[in-house]
């Protein structure tokens, strides 16, 4: 029988925070081959990882990883899409089930940004 292990990361290394407005959030997302947005407690955002190496793929087995940056804006209600002003539609995702993204946004609105 196979043991299965659930690890959570141990650390997360966030490079940048951009904090933008709805519509430039959906734009940035439209451009993008995977298109969908995440949704948390109030929060719509993106997250994009660092390109891979070797040397952040032996980090990722001891428990780091790092993001290139995560993307934001103030969303205060789930939906399982959301417009842009030119009528485009992302799709979005509600992982507030998440430990890994509930803790990012937590931790996110602690963040002088947060506040711009």
């Amino acid at each position: 029988m196979t043991d299965f292990i659930h690890e959570p990361y141990k650390t997360i290394y966030v490079r940048d925070l951009i904090k933008l407005s709805l519509d430039d959030l959906l734009s940035m997302m439209a451009s993008l081959e995977s298109g969908n947005a995440y949704w948390v407690d109030g929060v719509l955002f993106a997250c994009f990882a660092m390109t891979d190496s070797e040397e952040l793929a032996k980090k990722e087995i001891q428990g780091q990883t790092y993001l290139d940056k995560v993307i934001f804006t103030k969303y205060d209600h789930y939906t399982k899409t959301a417009k842009l002003s030119t009528n485009m539609e992302i799709n979005v995702l509600n992982v507030q089930k998440s430990h890994l993204y509930r803790d990012l946004i937590s931790w996110l609105k602690k963040q002088p940004i947060w506040h711009e």
